[in-house]
């Protein structure tokens, strides 16, 4: 008895799933070790004792000890801080994140910033000390 095969042509194409796995994998992957890598802007916080933890999602202005401004890392001139605040949604709460050595002018024009946008809920970052 002769056997008789079939031999069935592919059209050469590479498999897609394979391929979108991993794809997805290394998104996943980029956006967990995102979160972890440490700011652009090299800011020394205050310590305080009685701070307290809060991870909550918030706008993150920062400011360096020679007057740099950040707003969630993207460079904001300080003339253009209310205009860019006001995009923002009445209850977003806005973290400054002042180094120590700034001088205090600088803070008090960026919660100057965020009332003329209409941002009440201000927190002041600090690092934790004892």
């Amino acid at each position: 008895m002769a056997r008789k095969s079939i031999l069935v042509e592919s059209g050469g194409g590479m498999p897609v799933a394979p391929l979108v796995d991993v794809v997805l994998l290394l998104l996943i992957f980029f956006m967990l070790v995102s979160r972890y890598l440490p700011p652009s802007l090299t800011v020394t916080l205050p310590e305080a004792v009685a701070g307290q933890i809060v991870d909550q999602p918030a706008v993150v202005i920062s400011i360096t000890s020679d007057g740099g401004l950040q707003v969630d890392e993207n460079t904001v001139q300080w003339g253009v801080l209310a205009q860019h605040l006001a995009g923002q949604e009445p209850g977003t709460q806005v973290r400054i994140k002042a180094d120590k050595a700034v001088d205090y002018d600088y803070v008090v024009k960026a919660l100057d910033a965020a009332a003329q946008a209409g941002l009440t809920r201000i927190a002041l970052e600090t690092k934790p000390g004892g």
